[in-house]
Formats: structure tokens, sequence, C-alpha cells
């Protein structure tokens, strides 16, 4: 008989430090998936910093944390101009497991697609954003053909099923299967921080990922990646963590109520000719 097939904690994520980008003053500072953006031609990913953003108030794109709902829209459009979309969307998050397929749109602008914690898109043009400070942004990507997912995942969300709705949502809208897509961790509460109650471990499974009293949120998104048919070899974790790296992330664990949230985004600003490789 055959041994089992190692689990996904057995075989860890390629871990990644997204790369800073350059950016003057009058921009947002974001670090970027470097591994994603120079493969794919066309493709943005990344995360923003906590950073003055645009010369103004620490940059927060949380849709209950920024300053204002003008405020936020105004980030919103600027975000997208800076990285070359005429469109941007961000849904109302409420840590569950509902996932939204949205076009591009002729009108570009500001979309909240209503409450999700998960946004699809193959269409050039459309920014997709999720906003987090220590949940974990999941990218997805089929390089086959191009259908992109963003979802949020904090503990929650992670027990809700919010990956597993994604990968159904990416088969259903792009024909994806699991084994052909990408997957990249971004960045996020690391297991040494992330101290929690048992009612956290019990809606993860029984699986925290981490020391007793600890949760790893990425280990057990890897971990059940693998599970659902996700290559672990196509799957990479962000080495940065939110909390040990507060000068520059929003962390909720780190800052409390007051934290702001950081901008999570995908999306084709122009689509190659050609299918990209897998």
């Amino acid at each position: 008989m055959s041994p089992p097939a190692p689990s996904g904690a057995d075989r860890p994520a390629t871990p990644v430090r997204e790369r800073r980008s350059p950016v003057p003053d009058d921009v947002f500072p974001t670090r970027v998936l470097a591994s994603w953006t120079g493969r794919f031609e066309g493709l943005a990913a990344g995360i923003t910093l906590r950073g003055e953003g645009s010369g103004e108030a620490p940059a927060d794109f949380g849709l209950t944390t920024a300053p204002s709902a003008w405020a936020l829209h105004v980030r919103l459009e600027r975000l997208a101009a800076q990285l070359g979309f005429p469109g941007v969307a961000v849904a109302r998050q409420v840590h569950g497991a509902a996932i939204v397929c949205l076009e591009a749109t002729a009108e570009g602008g500001v979309r909240v697609p209503g409450e999700a914690d998960g946004l699809l898109t193959s269409d050039p043009g459309l920014l997709l954003v999720v906003t987090a400070a220590d949940c974990v942004p999941v990218y997805l990507l089929d390089p086959a053909s191009g259908g992109l997912g963003l979802l949020h995942a904090g503990w929650r969300g992670v027990g809700a099923g919010v990956l597993a709705a994604g990968l159904r949502a990416m088969r259903a809208r792009f024909g994806s299967p699991a084994e052909r897509l990408l997957l990249h961790l971004g960045p996020a509460i690391c297991g040494a921080c992330y101290e929690v109650g048992p009612e956290v471990v019990e809606a993860l499974g029984g699986r925290g990922g981490a020391p007793a009293g600890h949760a790893d949120l990425r280990a057990v998104l890897a971990d059940r990646a693998a599970g659902l048919g996700v290559r672990p070899d196509r799957t990479s974790r962000s080495a940065w963590c939110t909390r040990c790296a507060a000068d520059q992330f929003h962390s909720h664990r780190g800052t409390g109520e007051d934290a702001g949230r950081m901008a999570a985004f995908v999306g084709w600003r122009s689509r190659p000719v050609r299918a990209a490789s897998s």
C-alpha cells in the first residue's frame, strides 16, 4: 500500500517577501507580488502599506474605519489610477463565504457590490480590492483562462469555508480546476503573534497550524488548499507578519480598534493576446 500523500502543512507553501514598490510622494506606497507581476504581463497584484498615502492621513481603506465615505471613495479612485485601472471594486466584508463575480464596466469608477468576502473577474480594467489588518488576503490566478480571485480570510471566514467557496466559484465562472490555479497567501498576522481562544481553534477544525493557544491562518489555509486540490508547488505565502511589521502594515492586534485597513489588490491592466503560460 502506498503511503498517504503529505498534507499541506507537511509541504509548506513557498515563502515570498513582497517587494516594496518605489513611488513618488503623491501616491500610495505598496508591496507588490513580484513573482506574479514579473511573470504575467499586464497583471497588478500587491497590497498597500500604512504610510502617508497621497500626503494625507495614513492610508486607511476600511469601509468602516476610513475618515468618511467620501475620503474612502477618493482613496480608491487614486489607488486605481496609480495602478492604471479605470475601475475598482471592494465589497462590504462580513467574515463569511459569499463570492461575487464581476465584469468591467465602460464607466469605471468605484463599485461596492454588496456584502461578500470574495471577488472574481477576468476582465481587464477592473481592480479587485479586499481590505485587511491581520486577516489573510488570498490571491487566486488561473493562467490559462485569466480568471482572478481575491478573498478576505479571517478566522471566521476560514471557518465558514471562504477558500472552498472561492475555488468552486473559480471553476464555475472560468472553468478553472484547483490544480491549475496559482494561490498566494498575503501579509497577515503570524502564528506566533496570533493568540486565540478555543472557539477559534474549533472554528478552524481543531487545527490552529501553530502552538497551543495560537493560530497560523496561512498554514491552515495552505493545508486546506492542498486538500481541495491546489498543488503545493503552486502555493506561496508572504513572509510578512502585519503585527511584527506594524511600522509598515495596519494591525488590529497591534493597534486595537483604531487600526486602519490595507487594500490588497489584483487585476489585469490588460490581458495578453495569447493565454498566459501555466
